[in-house]
């Protein structure tokens, strides 16, 4: 049971990765938390999900033409020493019980800070048909700081790589979403590898689970994103950040059932509204 509940739950997250350019491990980090698992088995599975999310999103992306190879290699392997870093004070902090708390004050400043960015008015208009030349040492400290976040919190870093390459680097948005992910695979590889090493515990056949529902979802949510306009997939995603992070508040006040609900709810009301559009679309496309 416990299989198919992680089989379905890799293929929603997977859905919302491949469309906003996350690994998924923003959603899945906390939640596992919420159920009672420690911070470094939590970590480790949703990095696996990642893995698979990342992988799968990255050669939709690459069919689209979403992404900028060399900066996201650069951002990538700037990651992974970022994650390298980072895997032994996780398991310190463990060892001390201070990575629970540490983790979800992580999650709730970063991730209400992007909704705020994400949310509020756009001051110009950004045209999308060419990518600037990114400084490589912008790509280097936005990468570092991806792969660090990557291993702390069980994420692929993209939930900071895709706002950061908006706002500092000026990428268009949906550049931003396919450079994001391809550099999160890299990102994501390094960190699952650090854990490995360092001798997690973690039920590999859960990982396994999460991996195989993300290979299906995630080519499916990148599919969906040009469907939408970047205005709504902007504000989506900030509506997005900010219910994670109203999810993680209610889980560190130990209102745990009703964070649960407010992840449930966004999730499929946020995935319905995708399937909506493809069938719409689609049904407008079958008229004469």
């Amino acid at each position: 049971m416990d299989l198919l509940l992680f089989l379905v739950l890799g293929a929603a997250i997977g859905i919302l990765s491949g469309f906003f350019g996350i690994g998924g491990g923003i959603i899945l980090t906390p939640l596992l938390l919420i159920l009672g698992y420690t911070p470094s088995t939590a970590i480790v599975l949703s990095l696996l999900l990642t893995l698979g999310s990342t992988v799968t999103g990255t050669f939709a992306h690459l069919r689209q033409n979403n992404f900028h190879l060399r900066d996201a290699v650069t951002i990538g392997v700037s990651g992974i020493i970022g994650s390298a870093a980072i895997t032994p004070v996780v398991f310190w902090m463990e060892r001390h019980s201070g990575a629970d708390t540490v983790i979800s004050t992580l999650y709730i400043v970063l991730l209400l800070l992007f909704a705020i960015q994400f949310l509020k008015p756009a001051k110009k208009v950004v045209r999308e048909t060419t990518v600037p030349h990114a400084s490589f040492y912008k790509l280097v400290a936005i990468g570092t700081a991806a792969g660090i976040l990557s291993s702390l919190m069980g994420v692929s870093g993209g939930f900071l790589l895709t706002p950061l390459l908006m706002g500092w680097v000026r990428f268009p948005l949906k550049q931003a979403i396919g450079t994001s992910i391809a550099a999160a695979t890299l990102i994501v590889l390094g960190g699952v590898t650090s854990y490995f090493m360092s001798g997690t515990q973690a039920p590999l056949a859960l990982g396994i689970a999460l991996i195989i529902g993300a290979l299906i979802g995630s080519p499916l949510g990148a599919s969906f994103l040009n469907l939408f306009s970047s205005q709504f997939v902007k504000k989506s995603l900030g509506s997005f950040y900010a219910a994670v992070a109203a999810s993680v508040f209610l889980k560190t006040t130990h209102f745990e059932q009703l964070s649960l609900l407010l992840l449930a709810l966004f999730t499929t009301g946020l995935i319905g509204v995708f399937f909506y559009q493809k069938v719409t679309q689609r049904q407008t496309k079958d008229c004469p």
